[in-house]
């Protein structure tokens, strides 16, 4: 398998069935979670997504609405299937990009080795990620190779596990991959950015996740100068007023000639929100029912195609 380093030369995105050009990437959920396997021992609320054929079928529906890929964000340890994922892609055919990192403290067993490793070990365990393949898959005859990083952080800095920042830092500086960063309702994402740049990575490598529960326009326009990206996810989520807050705050981006700077998501991490599962919108929502809202507010439509997967693309290989 290609190493990241040569993807990036060769503007290749690296899903979990092989490197695609990042032109081919299509409309893209910049977040979502399509499989999560019961984890005994974490917190008992942890979502668990894992009815093969019901997520089929709603990959399928994605991809017949018009959508492409999806970027997977439940990282090693904390519920994800690699194998799972190659198989719901191939069976779909939708592209499905998995990640290395690591997830909030409560979705792992409390004695999972990762809080009480070296940084030194989660970065050789995330570069082995991108580099070799998932650890899940490693003895198939072709391990499945993440596409990015992804981690989280808690809403105070002393919370946050420090080793394993660092390790994914480091992975990420020596692997030249994306960084997305779980944010408890965009809180710490100022220190976070200045913390990751401070360890070498440029902020066109990081993407903060679930930015429009904190609807600031101004440190959002500030991030967003910096080379940030923001992603937005909250469109089905009524106690974060959507309509008030998340709908506004894309056009207000737009206006400000920042749209380059938005990444849009579903973040369907709980069944709830897959209609086949419970009674939500569904995965076929994003290239369906919010492509339509953005063609009836107006947005051109190099606009909307920055926001549904070229900005993910892009930073995905490295283009600023």
């Amino acid at each position: 398998m290609a190493s990241f380093s040569s993807l990036i030369g060769s503007r290749l995105v690296m899903t979990v069935r092989g490197p695609i050009p990042y032109k081919n990437i299509g409309i893209t959920d910049a977040h979502n979670h399509v499989w999560i396997d019961p984890v005994p021992g974490a917190d008992l609320a942890s979502p668990v997504l894992n009815q093969f054929d019901s997520i089929v079928n709603e990959l399928i529906e994605y991809r017949t609405e018009g959508g492409h890929t999806l970027l997977d964000c439940q990282p090693n340890g904390c519920g994800r299937n690699g194998n799972k994922l190659l198989a719901l892609s191939k069976a779909a055919d939708v592209n499905i990009i998995a990640c290395s990192g690591f997830h909030r403290k409560k979705y792992y067993p409390r004695d999972h080795w990762l809080w009480n490793s070296s940084a030194e070990k989660v970065c050789d365990f995330i570069t082995n990620e991108i580099t070799k393949g998932l650890f899940e898959t490693l003895d198939t005859a072709v391990p499945v190779n993440a596409g990015f990083i992804k981690i989280a952080i808690e809403s105070t800095w002393p919370d946050c596990p420090h080793a394993a920042l660092e390790g994914a830092a480091a992975a990420a500086y020596k692997t030249e991959t994306l960084l997305e960063i779980h944010t408890e309702k965009g809180a710490l994402a100022e220190k976070i950015c200045l913390y990751f740049m401070d360890m070498g990575l440029f902020p066109t490598q990081l993407v903060l996740c679930h930015m429009d529960k904190r609807p600031d326009l101004v440190l959002h326009k500030e991030l967003a100068r910096s080379g940030v990206l923001l992603e937005y996810d909250t469109f089905y989520r009524p106690k974060y007023n959507p309509q008030t807050n998340l709908w506004p705050l894309i056009e207000q981006m737009a206006q400000a000639n920042l749209s380059k700077s938005v990444a849009l998501a579903t973040d369907m991490a709980e069944a709830n929100l897959y209609h086949s599962l419970g009674n939500g919108a569904g995965l076929a929502s994003l290239p369906g029912e919010i492509h339509k809202q953005l063609q009836e507010k107006g947005f051109p439509q190099a606009v909307q195609a920055q926001m549904l997967g070229g900005n993910i693309a892009r930073r995905l290989v490295g283009i600023h």
